[in-house]
């Protein structure tokens, strides 16, 4: 009871990751992979080399795809038991936070911390749809936690432990996971404490860690050459660094209005606090070196990179809500700080607010804003606890009523099922029957229809295939649907047409700028076509 009563908000911070599991589809595109490469690990019975839509997939190794295959295997292939796994990692990550808090300073700052991490926005993402980058922030959160335990207990056990979780790291997602023993062996350097690894069995610890980090590498080179993993370490990781041709070219600043955005609002009371720990020093954590290290280190590495992506950064948070709870417990912030960070608040609830009644026609919707005045409320008095409890179940309410309306804007599931229809219906003497889409990212169709799909984004290519004697069903955007209709002497039949939802910064001011609700919703949401090359009757 005593636990309950000291730390039930850490035990309320698991609601957002858990409710709804099942009630959205899958998430093109990146959920799509880690959702069927297990299945078609289960069904060849190979767990060495993962495929996806039929063929090899080793952009990635292949802990993500082990860590679900299991519950596939035992349970059957399900998204509750993809996204089950999915939230365990999740909250798991939340748990870390209160560990290295716990370690690093004491429970109210880590009890904060949890909180502050837990409802980040971009965290709240990454634990709905992307597994490969939740799994390898929950291995490399207990990494850290248990190499902090090493470094206070010299117990060896948790220096192993510590190689582990880092091994395990790198079998999530390669060299990437690296970067923590860079901030960390910066920290023993620049503290004078990097002699104190002389006590740490590193033999044992050393082993076990390239162990992790090689075996599959192995397996992998013997089953199917080397070839594939030199591809691995050169394209997948520096070219990723270093050429534009993998990935959007963002420019170096791109990740400050990512941080502030994605990190809102504790970003504010982070750029205060680092502000007031330079103008007095009891206000500069005990710790600021080693959290400003695990900070910079990974803002700089992918300022750098050619290839950003908004979650690249994920791992900064653990540390920048480990500072904000520290700030936070030791002094108010400025209350002009505060107001301001309401006033955005309430526009971002008046924005969101008319965004879901433009979309959605459904009773109720309304419920989950109720708890942003309330996080204002806890933030302007202090009450920490109450804001994060607020946010927590402004998160959860969204999730619960937000996701299924969601479905109406995402058409694959639903072209999934009339193809579904269509195929079950067809006769022995249909031809063959292919399947895919065309300069439009769909790769859950593979899932909805468990068979082979083809992925066309070469003009030429998809002429060929609908010209060809086979029946073919395609999705394709309003432009590609265009850009195939203008060609003379091929006759296409739209079978379905679904819409679907574009939501970035530009669609969003330009639907408000018009001023109409009509207006909105033209310019946020797109005509999506199921196409077929069979005519009518």
């Amino acid at each position: 009871m005593n636990f309950l009563r000291q730390y039930w908000i850490l035990i309320l911070l698991a609601l957002p990751f858990f409710v709804a599991l099942d009630d959205s589809s899958v998430w093109d595109s990146s959920e799509a992979y880690y959702a069927q490469t297990p299945r078609e690990m289960v069904q060849r019975g190979d767990w060495v080399v993962p495929y996806f839509n039929g063929q090899p997939r080793l952009n990635k190794p292949p802990l993500a795809y082990w860590v679900v295959a299991p519950f596939y295997k035992f349970f059957g292939v399900s998204l509750f038991w993809e996204r089950l796994v999915l939230a365990i990692l999740a909250y798991g990550c939340v748990l870390a936070v209160f560990v290295n808090g716990r370690i690093l300073f004491d429970h109210r700052i880590a009890l904060l911390a949890a909180g502050i991490f837990a409802t980040t926005f971009r965290f709240m993402i990454l634990a709905r749809r992307l597994l490969v980058d939740t799994l390898l922030l929950f291995c490399l959160l207990w990494a850290i936690a248990y190499f902090f335990w090493w470094l206070k207990s010299h117990y060896r056990m948790h220096f192993i432990a510590s190689s582990v979780f880092f091994g395990l790291a790198f079998l999530s997602k390669g060299p990437v996971a690296f970067l923590p023993i860079i901030f960390l062996g910066s920290y023993l350097l620049l503290s004078g404490r990097f002699k104190q690894l002389a006590k740490a069995p590193l033999v044992i610890g050393g082993g076990i860690y390239i162990a992790l980090c090689s075996f599959w590498f192995l397996l992998l080179g013997f089953e199917v050459g080397w070839q594939p993993i030199i591809n691995f370490f050169i394209e997948e990781n520096v070219n990723r660094f270093v050429s534009i041709e993998l990935g959007p070219r963002r420019a170096y600043h791109y990740y400050l209005g990512v941080f502030v955005g994605d990190f809102f609002p504790w970003s504010l009371f982070f750029i205060a606090a680092i502000i007031e720990s330079f103008r007095d020093e009891k206000l500069r954590p005990k710790h600021a070196m080693l959290l400003g290290l695990w900070f910079a280190t990974y803002f700089l590495f992918f300022s750098l990179s050619y290839n950003k992506q908004e979650y690249y950064i994920a791992p900064l948070y653990p540390a920048a809500a480990l500072w904000v709870a520290y700030y936070l417990c030791r002094r108010l912030p400025p209350r002009l700080l505060v107001a301001v960070i309401g006033v955005i608040f309430l526009i971002l609830g008046g924005v969101f607010w008319v965004i879901l009644e433009v979309l959605f026609d459904e009773a109720l919707l309304w419920i989950p804003l109720l708890f942003l005045p309330i996080v204002i409320v806890g933030l302007l008095r202090g009450h920490y606890a109450l804001a994060v409890l607020a946010f927590i179940l402004f998160y959860a309410g969204s999730f619960s009523l937000y996701l299924k309306p969601w479905e109406t804007f995402k058409p694959v599931t639903h072209f999934a099922q009339t193809i579904n229809r269509i195929t079950s219906e067809a006769t022995e003497e249909t031809d063959q029957i292919e399947v895919g889409y065309y300069k439009l990212a769909a790769p859950s169709l593979t899932f909805y229809l468990d068979r082979q799909i083809v992925e066309l984004s070469d003009l030429e290519t998809a002429l060929a295939l609908l010209k060809s004697n086979d029946t073919v069903y395609l999705i394709v955007s309003s432009e590609g649907y265009k850009e195939l209709n203008a060609i003379e002497g091929l006759v296409l039949r739209i079978v379905e047409t679904r819409p679907k939802l574009y939501t970035t910064a530009r669609t969003l001011i330009e639907g408000f700028r018009r001023g109409r609700s009509n207006t909105f919703q033209e310019n946020w949401v797109r005509p999506v076509y199921l196409i077929t090359n069979v005519r009518d009757g």
